[in-house]
């Protein structure tokens, strides 16, 4: 990430979730807040996972109604 842009649209992405953590805090058990945060960490790590899988190359397939209809040419 080398332009600024993408470090403030992560931020304001990241905004509600970390905003809803420290209203969390302030009125919940430490139990409630261990798990939200565990939820938001794995939710981080599997979109961090997700971003690193690069897209494979998959082979057209053709439907078979239309290996059909070339046939019957």
């Amino acid at each position: 990430m080398k332009k600024p842009w993408h470090w403030i649209a992560i931020l304001v992405a990241a905004y509600p979730f970390l905003a809803l953590g420290f209203k969390l805090i302030e009125s919940e058990s430490i139990i409630t807040v261990l798990v939200y945060f565990g939820i938001l960490a794995g939710l981080v790590v599997g979109i961090i996972l997700g971003l690193r899988q690069k897209p494979s190359k998959s082979e057209v397939v053709k439907p078979v109604w239309e290996e059909t209809l070339n046939q019957r040419q």
